[in-house]
């Protein structure tokens, strides 16, 4: 009888073994898909609005991407930052890098305000809003940022 138990053991050992291999050949052949990269920055919760529009060049590492969290902090990308040192680093940026502004649902208004004014002051003409879609995204559909443009007017005399 103990022949057959050692074979009962070895035989399950060879099947385990078998099974394995057979796992781990399968999921090397299984295509991988590589994930969508994503930028460095400030996580903030969005306000959502249907009438924004996608800015895939809002994902562009060289767009300049001012935050604005929850409780009235900036930051440019991932760098906190003054108010009157934002409208100095907005001076010396690229002209043709387009500036996002991210503001958290939550934000105090004067601290969005202050970013417009900054961005104003040194001499940008343009702004993104970003927002949250209230659409559900399809699964495995790269998803832009949306956004809505604004344009600062001249300044009056």
């Amino acid at each position: 009888m103990n022949w057959l138990k050692s074979n009962t053991l070895e035989r399950r050992i060879q099947s385990a073994s078998l099974a394995l291999l057979t796992m781990v050949t399968a999921m090397a052949a299984v295509p991988r898909c590589s994930p969508q990269e994503l930028q460095k920055g400030i996580s903030v919760e969005l306000a959502p609005t249907g009438s924004a529009v996608p800015e895939p060049e809002a994902d562009d590492e060289n767009a300049l991407m001012v935050t604005v969290t929850g409780t009235g902090g900036l930051y440019l990308g991932v760098d906190p930052v003054t108010p009157d040192g934002l409208a100095k680093k907005l001076e010396r940026r690229s002209s043709d890098a387009p500036l996002f502004i991210k503001a958290d649902a939550r934000a105090p208004y004067a601290s969005v305000v202050k970013v417009l004014d900054a961005a104003r002051t040194a001499g940008v003409t343009a702004a993104t809003l970003l927002t949250a879609s209230p659409k559900k995204a399809q699964a495995g559909t790269k998803v832009f940022p949306e956004g809505i443009e604004i344009e600062f007017p001249e300044p009056r005399p």
